[in-house]
């Protein structure tokens, strides 16, 4: 059971992202942490199907899971910070910056889990 719970702790995120951010941008919050979500299960499994689970260089001992869960743990702060501080923001101007996050969290964790 705590294996299971493990493996969505950053389901967690979620409700986090529901109280902080502002009412008119929460459904690109949502998407965004599942979007982040789903990508990060999707470079483990690129990395553990290849065979390298603890990444590629082999500079950090830590599972390429939990290295995942730390880099988008932060950058799930910094994006509900910019989201609070920002609650005039249009929507369009907010899905970019949702995207442009998204992508930087994408490069940002795969140089993490390989390393």
């Amino acid at each position: 059971m705590s294996a299971f719970i493990y493996q969505w702790i950053d389901a967690l995120w979620i409700p986090v992202g529901l109280l902080v951010v502002h009412k008119k941008h929460r459904l690109w919050a949502v998407g965004f942490i599942a979007a982040c979500m789903l990508m990060m299960r999707l470079q483990v499994e690129l990395l553990a199907g290849v065979g390298y689970e603890r990444g590629i260089v082999g500079l950090m001992d830590s599972h390429i899971f939990n290295r995942g869960l730390v880099v988008y743990s932060v950058i799930y702060i910094i994006y509900f910070l910019l989201a609070y501080y920002s609650p005039g923001t249009r929507g369009s101007v907010f899905m970019a910056a949702s995207i442009s996050i998204f992508f930087f969290a994408l490069f940002l964790s795969m140089i993490v889990m390989v390393l």
